[in-house]
């Protein structure tokens, strides 16, 4: 299927990020070497304790999703493994007995079908919704009735899937791209955040005008309450003012890409903006939008003596791409950063140097900034319970996760040659996953406790296995 120009550009450039140098917290080294496959055809597991794995094995059969025994990288004997089309993407209930899909039979994202599996009996049921268009976003109602898809294609198309009665509740086209979605915690209205493209289907797609928050009634997707966020930029710009944007040269155009994360226990969305020191957050509830500056948490004193002082903004550079995640009480925000700066060498040749950000944790009540850790991570996840952050990047050869404890806030592993994310098995258990490619038919699958003390199982295979993550 087509993705936005502007955002296939900002994937294959965040993909490519180096890591510059090696500044973070020394800790336990454990090189991760990876074996053949394991034969699938016998594990002793139980549905209980398996992951849930969508295995890519070529154009003839897609992708099929089973459940995988963590122990042996095997899949479990009895389950048919379901088709999951040339394309997907797939949501769990809040119960986690069902896992919703929309799964396309081509790699154009047309003639789209919703897939419901009922993870208890291992079967499922498909509707044939003809939906069309790259899906940005699919989230469960917290009641586990209804389905909300976002999708982009010509039109930003969203749409509200009635589960208990098995029909399409509500659908209308967008004037954004929403790429944020979730249901209020009483299921009855929608919040979702947007961004405005130009230019559109052609090689100059940029951004235009604000992001966009908006609040619409689930019933029937008539509009509540929406605001333009004017001190938040996201997506491609022209590098300034006299500067014609063409992505084919380089120095015309950059990316800003901010964290943008829905609070776990509220109905409140925080943006850490990717060209200021700056946390906006949005009230649902009160229909309100604050922006802050980040700032040190002080002492009283230091407080007393700060008032009359400036605040000291970074330059943009070409490109700035920031990931956060909420830690369960939603009372921080955990967020890293990675700078690009494109120049040229005495040659004439253009390259881009990258600079990390570090790792903040910022109070979600006033933005204040708890801690600054010097560390080269790109990227991040949470583990469900909030005890761990997987900090991750990119050498030049193989990646790289660091486990962060959020207790002790220090970096207690570190493992080479792996891109960690946490993932539950069945029974609600969480493991730490890892899958990543150095070419087509090479592809490097392992499982880790997640602490990342112990690994479970490894293999090298050609096919590859995505993970279906919390």
């Amino acid at each position: 299927m087509r993705l936005p120009t502007f955002l296939l550009i900002l994937s294959l450039i965040l993909a490519a990020c180096g890591t510059p140098g090696t500044n973070s917290p020394a800790a336990p080294s454990v090189k991760t070497e990876p074996t053949d496959i394991p034969d699938k055809s016998v594990s002793q597991a139980t549905f209980e304790n398996s992951l849930l794995a969508v295995e890519w094995t070529g154009r003839a059969e897609g992708n099929l999703l089973y459940p995988l025994d963590p122990a042996t990288g095997m899949a479990l004997p009895g389950y048919e493994p379901i088709p999951f089309g040339q394309n997907y993407s797939s949501a769990f209930s809040p119960d986690r007995r069902t896992l919703a899909a929309v799964t396309f039979p081509n790699d154009t994202g047309t003639n789209g079908s919703l897939l419901l599996i009922d993870l208890t009996s291992w079967k499922t049921r498909r509707f044939d919704l003809k939906l069309n268009g790259w899906v940005s976003s699919i989230v469960f109602s917290p009641d586990g009735k209804q389905l909300a898809i976002a999708q982009q294609d010509s039109t930003n198309t969203l749409t509200v899937f009635d589960l208990e009665k098995a029909v399409i509740a509500s659908q209308e086209d967008q004037e954004v791209l929403i790429t944020r979605l979730k249901f209020t915690a009483d299921n009855q209205l929608l919040m979702l955040y947007g961004i405005m493209v130009e230019n559109r289907f052609t090689e100059n797609e940029i951004s235009g005008g604000s992001p966009q928050v908006r609040l619409l009634d689930a019933a029937d997707l008539n509009p509540r309450w929406s605001v333009d966020l004017k001190s938040v930029r996201d997506g491609l710009y022209p590098k300034d003012e006299t500067t014609t944007p063409d992505l084919n040269q380089p120095g015309t155009v950059i990316y800003l890409l901010p964290a943008v994360v829905f609070a776990p226990d509220h109905n409140t969305l925080y943006i850490v903006h990717a060209d200021s020191d700056q946390l906006t957050i949005v009230d649902f509830d009160a229909q309100k939008v604050e922006t802050l500056d980040i700032r040190t948490e002080l002492s009283w004193f230091e407080q007393l003596l700060s008032f009359t002082a400036g605040i000291a903004h970074a330059k943009i550079s070409d490109g700035t791409n920031k990931q956060a995640a909420v830690s369960p009480d939603g009372q921080f925000l955990y967020a890293v950063g990675m700078r690009s700066e494109t120049v040229q060498n005495k040659y004439g040749q253009w390259q881009t140097n990258y600079t990390p950000l570090g790792l903040e944790i910022i109070r979600t009540d006033n933005a204040s900034r708890v801690e600054h850790f010097e560390m080269d991570a790109a990227d991040l996840s949470l583990s469900p319970d909030g005890s761990f952050l997987y900090l991750r990047n990119w050498t030049e050869s193989e990646p790289w996760t660091e486990i962060f404890d959020t207790s002790t806030q220090q970096v207690v592993a570190r493992r080479e040659g792996i891109y960690a994310t946490p993932a539950l098995q069945m029974n609600g258990e969480s493991l730490l996953v890892s899958s990543y490619s150095v070419s087509q038919y090479s592809n490097f699958m392992s499982i880790f406790l997640s602490d990342g003390s112990r690994s479970l199982s490894e293999w090298k295979g050609s096919d590859y296995i995505a993970w279906l993550t919390p």
